[in-house]
């Protein structure tokens, strides 16, 4: 089975980010959005459960990418823990709350899952197996790798913009 190509493909990105977003869009409103300091770190916290996934995708040793999945993790703990201040000053009802501590839950369990799979011995042969040889994080097959592209960033028909 061929592995992510992208980091948006992989599970544990996709449930940080849909945390993330729904964390912002409570935030939007009062009486979180009147309190900076706490919107501005459960925001930051929850932001950083995706970030960090896609950061250690960029690596390309098992080992370095397990150190990012460990932060992403951290924060999405951190996220869990201000979801519950949250909750106890007021800012959202129990029904909100457990909707977005689900959200929190189901993210810790997907980046859980792959860090398991990441020690796996698997993980390691994959690794070097499909480790790129190329400029970039496609490998030498990839079209990205194209020589004769004039790479134009500008290009509407080109399916790698």
């Amino acid at each position: 089975m061929p592995g992510a190509r992208r980091f948006e493909e992989l599970v544990s990105w996709q449930r940080g980010h849909e945390l993330h977003v729904e964390v912002w869009k409570v935030c939007n409103r009062p009486p979180a959005s009147r309190d900076f300091k706490f919107r501005d770190q459960i925001r930051d916290a929850s932001e950083s459960v995706p970030r960090n996934v896609a950061e250690g995708f960029g690596r390309y040793g098992p080992a370095q990418f397990l150190n990012f999945l460990d932060v992403s993790r951290a924060s999405a703990l951190e996220t869990k823990s201000l979801l519950k201040k949250g909750l106890a000053v007021g800012y959202w009802n129990e029904e909100e709350f457990r909707r977005l501590d689900g959200l929190a839950t189901r993210a810790i369990q997907a980046i859980a899952k792959f860090q398991r799979y990441l020690r796996s011995p698997q993980a390691g042969r994959n690794a070097n197996q499909n480790r790129p040889q190329g400029p970039n994080e496609y490998g030498p097959n990839s079209p990205a790798n194209d020589p004769n592209d004039p790479n134009d960033p500008n290009d509407p028909n080109d399916p790698k913009v």
